[in-house]
């Protein structure tokens, strides 16, 4: 009964602690709303247009009547009470954000700064416009603008600089892409001052905070890069709602806006205002669009802005079907964009162009952007195809455009069966001829189709919802459709080949590295009690350690896999194998180098007695003095408070790096998530993660009896050992569980001692020396042998030396599947 009560106080001290953190907040707040509570209080009249003159902004205002003082004026009004709770949740979140990290006094100093200086590069640009007679800084320059969002917006990318790295991408990305979306398709002068403020703020931030400027490609891990490219997508898929909203805006895109608005338009209304007795093909235009207006037309219209929105869901999620469904949404709208717009003159109707392009010359170069814009969206996607996993590559995806493939043709032969009966309920009577060539327009946004000439349009009942429901039914199964395949990580049957891998896991059918082999990536050949991982990187099968089976068919399981990939034109290449597939795979003539020393603990015999294990003793007291806890959970357990920074770690991790995130035998965070795995996490009293280490199960008969170390991350400020209090804590807890080792791994690309003669040239030691100043794999060696493990050295083996070369190539791309040429050659030529 006191749990509750006690809940309720503790969730009123934090709210009312965070209230007194944002004084500057409550007070910018307050005179928003008193500022348009008074000015909405007045009657329409002269009263209130005196105020709204005086404290409105704009072109004419400013360089005109010299009204300079509007400039920050005009962030304390709001003149729509509907927008004003907006504005107010904006004020709280944003505002209150951004001083709770840069404190009352730089709050207060971007508010002034950004609002004044986002305005007036606002204003400027707005005149150079007029100067160059550009039409829509024309018809803006009398427009008065009062928003407090163009204050709110700077000051929240000012904050982004004392933010950590995670955060500070996703609010700048994010933001930016936000506020483009709102210049591009609407295009008001607010709209433009927002630009500017965050501009403003985000420089004004980097001066606040120091932030050294240094430009150089911002890293990410491959997950956070989806979710921004996600975020991008998303984003961009509702800017039509935009033009929906603001039809009379002058944005770039706005002419690409207005083709999905169309459906909306009143078509019979345009009809009836035709001449009964003069009828032109303008008119019989909108009569034919009015017999398509409807609820089917605007499902059209907005399914594809919705088949974008799921794309961008699965994009986030790692799934190519979703990249390759985005790339053809985009590819198409930019086709029709040059279609409609008179681009492609070929496929256009010179009348209706002219007609389209004679109603606003001023917006041409607006409508090649329009046609412009999805193409380099589309081709932005297809360049970031490297940051999705290769288990959903072209198989899947060829079946899943092979469905929607079957889709269109099946819907197109109902349709056309349905409407050839009914052919008589067109104007004219529609022939077979007629309605093929105006299938493809069925499933177009009746936006699109506004400056085209109909030869036929429906006036009976079948033909009109024949006509009306064909396009929203089919682009509703394609969403369907492709929500469904990205729901399912693998291709058709590699469910099951992984059900069977973990059948073969959890029986104990592998090693300490074994794990490893249900990782995204990977792909599987089975042999009769036994199964290889393995993935092909320029014909080159590298396979994830030992073959899993029982060890004594390891050897024939490794050679039948060998002539498997033979057959298929690959070369075999076992990579992180132990002696004994070493052993056997050399005896029929293979050759092998050492890449790696895997140590090993036994938590049984492990002690921290003695002098070699000062360190680790070290660590752990200096945990418990600063109040530092480690907890084993897995992901699922720790609640997105704690896994939101873990994330931010490894993004600031990833940040530091030259190179980017590396895969293959390295997890990241997308393989924390498995149920299976565990996390070894230390947290201060704040509940503040100061470190995490992942751990990978080897199982026996259903039981655990092995953890092997992979994800390693620590926060830059945190205490001194801290990784060593996290693995010695594992170990300790594997003793009391009674788990019969733990694996910390093995370093790729390096070894204890000077390694032979074999080790010291080649492509694999240049690899090793190229990498180590980033990624420090001997100093990790190094690192794992203060815990006094024993060592196993794992192996390359491979058929024919003049292959290692190629080898050594498909691992450096398996290592590191997002490293582009120019990131290769400074890595090679071993600049900064």
């Amino acid at each position: 009964m006191t749990r509750a009560p006690d809940a309720r106080r503790r969730l009123l001290r934090e709210t009312g602690r965070w209230a007194r953190s944002i004084p500057v907040t409550w007070a910018v707040l307050g005179l928003v709303l008193a500022a348009s509570i008074v000015r909405m209080s007045m009657h329409p009249g002269r009263a209130r247009g005196g105020i709204d003159a005086f404290v409105s902004t704009g072109f004419d205002t400013v360089f005109v009547n010299h009204d300079w003082i509007s400039t920050i004026t005009s962030v304390f009004f709001v003149w729509n009470p509907l927008l004003l709770v907006f504005v107010v949740a904006a004020i709280v979140i944003g505002l209150g954000w951004s001083e709770r990290r840069m404190g009352h006094g730089r709050t207060v100093l971007a508010f002034v700064v950004v609002t004044v200086l986002g305005i007036v590069l606002g204003l400027v640009t707005q005149a150079l416009g007029v100067g160059l007679d550009l039409y829509s800084a024309e018809i803006t320059r009398t427009h008065r603008t009062v928003d407090p969002i163009i204050a709110v917006v700077g000051v929240v990318m000012a904050a982004s600089a004392f933010a950590g790295p995670l955060l500070k991408r996703r609010v700048r990305i994010v933001g930016f892409a936000v506020i483009l979306v709102f210049v591009l398709y609407s295009g008001q002068p607010s709209d433009v001052y927002r630009l500017f403020a965050g501009v403003v703020g985000l420089l004004l931030g980097m001066l606040l905070a120091r932030t050294p400027l240094v430009v150089r490609r911002p890293r990410a891990t491959r997950r956070e890069t989806r979710t921004l490219l996600a975020a991008v997508v998303a984003v961009t898929a509702l800017g039509p709602l935009v033009t929906i909203a603001a039809p009379a805006g002058t944005g770039a895109l706005n002419p690409l806006g207005l083709l999905f608005r169309d459906p909306l338009r009143d078509y019979a209304a345009i009809a009836a205002h035709c001449q009964t007795g003069d009828y032109t093909r303008h008119c019989v235009n909108a009569l034919a669009l009015s017999r398509l207006d409807g609820p089917g037309a605007v499902l059209l219209t907005l399914l594809p802005l919705l088949a974008l929105l799921v794309s961008a869901w699965g994009i986030q999620r790692g799934r190519r079907v979703a990249l390759w469904l985005a790339v053809w949404i985009n590819l198409a709208l930019a086709f029709l964009a040059a279609v409609y717009f008179g681009f492609l003159p070929l496929l256009s109707s010179s009348e209706y162009t002219a007609f389209q392009t004679a109603a606003a010359d001023d917006f041409r170069a607006f409508e090649t952007v329009s046609a412009l814009v999805p193409l380099v969206i589309a081709l932005t996607l297809v360049a970031s195809l490297r940051l999705f996993p290769a288990e959903v590559g072209a198989g899947s995806t060829l079946r899943f455009f092979a469905l929607v493939a079957a889709l269109f043709v099946g819907l197109s032969i109902v349709y056309l069966v349905i409407v050839y009966a009914a052919r008589d309920q067109f104007r004219p009577v529609a022939e077979l001829g007629d309605l093929l060539l105006d299938l493809p327009e069925r499933f177009v946004p009746v936006g699109f189709l506004s400056f085209e000439p109909k030869d036929i349009f429906p006036v009976g009942p079948v033909a009109v919802i024949a006509s009306q429901w064909v396009g929203p039914v089919f682009w509703a199964a394609t969403i369907v459709a492709a929500f469904l395949g990205m729901r399912h990580v693998h291709p058709l049957g590699a469910v099951t080949d992984e059900a069977r891998v973990r059948d073969l896991l959890f029986t104990g059918s592998g090693g300490t590295l074994s794990w490893m082999t249900t990782w995204t990536g990977n792909h599987y050949w089975f042999a009769p009690g036994g199964a290889v991982a393995y993935r092909v990187v320029n014909n080159v099968a590298i396979t994830t350690g030992d073959p899993l089976g029982p060890p004594e068919t390891h050897p024939s399981t490794a050679f039948a896999f060998a002539t498997y990939c033979t057959d298929r034109g690959w070369t075999p290449a076992f990579y992180s194998v132990t002696d004994v597939v070493r052993d056997a795979l050399g005896e029929g003539g293979w050759s092998s180098l050492q890449v790696a020393e895997e140590t090993v603990v036994h938590p049984a015999e492990w002690s921290l007695e003695g002098k070699k294990m000062q360190d680790i003793r070290t660590s752990i007291n200096r945990a418990a003095k600063e109040g530092v806890r480690a907890e084993w959970r897995s992901y699922s357990e720790l609640g997105p408070f704690v896994t939101g920074q873990i994330r931010e770690i490894s993004e600031l991790w990833v940040a530091e790096k030259d190179l980017p995130e590396m895969g293959f035998t390295l997890g990241g965070l997308d393989e924390l998530i498995a149920p299976e795995v565990r996390l070894m996490v230390a947290l201060d009293d704040d509940n503040r993660v100061q470190g995490v280490t992942s751990w990978l199960p080897t199982y026996s008969a259903g039981r655990v009896v092995g953890w092997t170390l992979d994800f390693m991350r620590r926060r830059p400020d945190s205490m001194n050992g801290l990784m060593e209090f996290l693995i010695a804590q594992t170990i300790l807890r594997a003793r009391d569980d009674g788990v019969g080792f733990v694996s910390l791994s093995g370093a790729p690309l390096a070894v204890a001692g000077d390694g032979s003669e074999q080790q010291s040239t080649g492509i694999l030691p240049f690899l090793s020396r190229t990498l180590e100043p980033v990624y420090g794999f001997r100093s990790l060696l190094r690192f794992k042998m203060k815990f006094q493990p024993s060592f196993h050295q794992l192996h390359l083996v491979y058929r024919d030396p003049l292959t290692l070369p190629a080898i050594g190539f498909a691992l450096a791309r398996a290592y590191l599947p997002t490293l582009s040429a120019r990131q290769a050659v400074r890595a090679l030529s071993g600049r900064e």
